[in-house]
């Protein structure tokens, strides 16, 4: 384009986005003079999927759309649309590889084309755009995933399955091993990780061979084989692969080819991952009955294990098949409250405590039935002393008790609370009326620290034991509370300390965070608005619920707001919680560690969209809050 008036207007464009807002001007007028624009007519294919594309397209103006694999005339399924501002493929050219999907352009559109072998001079030009080609395509596993996985969720047919990338379909990280390492390390690492196959690597991860729980019982067992031979002499070498980009049919064309029930895949040369017969059929499912069964069945903590890891499969499965947060997040609390019970019986064999008047309650998001896929513990006790006892006396019988609980929790696979919240610390083991006194000093002096307290011990419910202690204390919580208005006073202002990350400009307010750069926190800075706004609202007009959308509805169905109100805060705080589920499930497959942080950027323009739209409806929720009860907001 050349240092004209067309390539100074190309240049303020590419200002405008990230991360050209961080390029030297030298090298995007580089960029400017290498650029060429192109007119696409309406209904062009651009690209296609398994072709290689030989440049980079800047969408000056018009509509990319991105077409799901298998899509046909009559039935068209749009995964994406890319609009003016946004590139395409760059993951592909990053990665070297073909497209996966069809590019097409709706309605006449203008690109500025960059030239592959200009891409890559421009990455060796500029650290900043090198390192922006480096996140992308590292995060484009876990887009790519939940697009494809939520188009796919409403078809049930495994021809659908068939038609996808097999990086979509595999399981990453599979158990490894080395030449040299015996079968029975072998075997032990493949018990560790709940595998029926072992791969063997070299030591630039090429596969060598591989090890499956079929060969250890044929060519160990059977025939008498040694348990400390090396891995070598009875693994499957030199087994066939493919690359993560083929496409279902051709792993199960080679798996019935071969007879075999895994397959290897490799990304340039190096093991990427594993896919199974039942991977590609759907052979097995987790269901809400099947996980219900064995926990009731369970004897053991080590099975409660296997239960708990049970319902983090069947919440990942309900969430790509397109189950709401609600309903996802309910079914969660609900069977992680039948595993702890489970663990309350294994654990009272031999504790003599029938006599004592007892409920185990939960506190916090598990509180609100609003538990994702990572959470800690957070539990406490209330009873009633039997006659001739002191509180001190069965506290001192109930701790022990309550420690042995926290500890097989924490092996079940709900960590220990960093705060100390659970019911094996004395603070947490109260009787009926000592936890009446703690809520009626916080709520009489409502200092910093008793409303932290308050924000994680009034949400609480029952779990196990007899509820009817919860419930009376629930009742009479919510009557001492109303009419408190130092204490709500407090409570607002608390509420409204934090305010939507949202910019001047209808952007994101983003902070750099070593877990995820440029992100905000899904949890304490978008979620909390709702459940601390919920909360006040409940405790202020008596609502007994502990559950955030409930208490969006029950006081709006007391102080008579607009129903589209009600509604809108409703469905953003749901949209933030599935968000929030999306990305510790993403990160979950791909073995990352779990956190609350997320990139808004990284998000397609659909999810941008409502995400910002939740965002202001949180700060309308927030001006309502401050306006009803005299605030300033922050």
């Amino acid at each position: 384009m050349g240092n004209n008036g067309s390539g100074t207007k190309f240049i303020a464009e590419l200002r405008r986005r990230r991360p050209f807002d961080r390029i030297a001007e030298e090298h995007l007028v580089w960029l400017s003079d290498r650029m060429e624009e192109i007119v696409i007519s309406d209904g062009t294919p651009i690209l296609t999927p398994g072709g290689m594309s030989d440049s980079l397209y800047f969408i000056s103006s018009g509509i990319v759309q991105l077409e799901a694999v298998a899509s046909t005339a009559d039935n068209l399924k749009i995964l994406a649309e890319l609009v003016d501002g946004e590139s395409f493929p760059l993951e592909a050219l990053e990665e070297n590889r073909p497209v996966f999907s069809t590019f097409r352009s709706k309605g006449d559109t203008i690109c500025y084309v960059l030239k592959k072998k200009d891409f890559e001079q421009f990455k060796n030009m500029s650290t900043v755009f090198s390192e922006f080609c480096k996140y992308r395509s590292q995060s484009f596993l876990e887009q790519s995933r939940r697009v494809y996985r939520l188009h796919f969720s409403h078809q049930s047919d495994d021809q659908q399955r068939l038609s996808q990338p097999l990086m979509l379909l595999m399981r990453p990280n599979p158990t490894v091993a080395h030449f040299g390492d015996s079968v029975r390390t072998v075997v032990a690492l493949m018990y560790e990780h709940n595998e029926d196959a072992a791969i063997i690597i070299d030591k630039d991860r090429k596969p060598l061979g591989i090890f499956t729980m079929r060969d250890l019982l044929r060519k160990v067992v059977v025939s008498g084989g040694d348990l400390n031979a090396p891995i070598e002499q009875v693994m499957t070498p030199s087994p066939e692969t493919l690359p993560v980009s083929a496409l279902g049919y051709e792993a199960a064309l080679l798996l019935a080819k071969d007879g075999f029930h895994h397959l290897i895949l490799e990304e340039n040369g190096k093991l990427a991952g594993i896919v199974t017969e039942r991977d590609l059929f759907n052979l097995q499912r987790v269901s809400l009955s099947q996980i219900t069964n064995q926990i009731n069945t369970a004897d053991t903590i080590e099975w409660l294990k296997e239960c708990h890891r049970d319902v983090h499969l069947l919440a990942e499965n309900m969430l790509v098949q397109g189950v709401t947060a609600d309903q996802i997040t309910q079914i969660i609390s609900s069977l992680n409250d039948q595993i702890v019970c489970r663990v309350l019986e294994i654990e009272k064999k031999g504790v003599e405590i029938d006599d004592i008047n007892i409920c185990w309650v939960a506190f916090g998001s598990e509180g609100r039935f609003e538990q994702t896929l990572t959470t800690d513990q957070d539990n406490g006790i209330i009873f009633e002393a039997p006659e001739g006892t002191t509180s001190d006396q069965v506290r001192e019988r109930l701790l022990p008790y309550a420690q042995r609980v926290n500890k097989s929790l924490d092996e079940v696979g709900f960590p220990l609370c960093k705060g100390n919240i659970m019911a094996s610390n004395p603070e947490c083991c109260l009787s009926f009326s000592e936890w009446q006194k703690r809520f009626q000093r916080w709520i009489s002096v409502p200092t910093p620290e008793a409303l932290l307290n308050a924000s994680i011990f009034f949400d609480f419910r029952p779990f196990a034991g007899n509820p009817e202690l919860s419930d009376r204390l629930r009742t009479w919580l919510a009557d001492i509370c109303i009419g408190q208005n130092r204490f709500f006073h407090m409570l607002v202002q608390n509420a409204l300390e934090r305010t939507p990350p949202v910019g001047l400009f209808r952007d994101f307010v983003v902070e750099e965070h070593e877990d995820c750069p440029n992100s905000l926190d899904l949890k304490n800075s978008c979620i909390t608005l709702f459940v601390d706004a919920a909360r006040v609202y409940a405790l202020a007009n008596g609502v007994t619920r502990s559950n955030t959308k409930q208490r969006l509805i029950a006081a709006g169905d007391i102080k008579k707001w607009p129903q589209s109100e009600v509604n809108a805060w409703a469905d953003s705080f749901s949209f933030l919680q599935s968000l929030r589920i999306r990305q510790q499930y993403e990160l979950k497959l791909n073995c990352g560690k779990l956190h609350n942080r997320i990139n808004p950027y990284d998000l397609n323009n659909l999810d941008r969209k409502f995400f910002l739209e939740a965002l202001r409806q949180a700060g309308k929720l927030q001006k309502h809050l401050s306006g009803d009860f005299g605030m300033r907001m922050m």
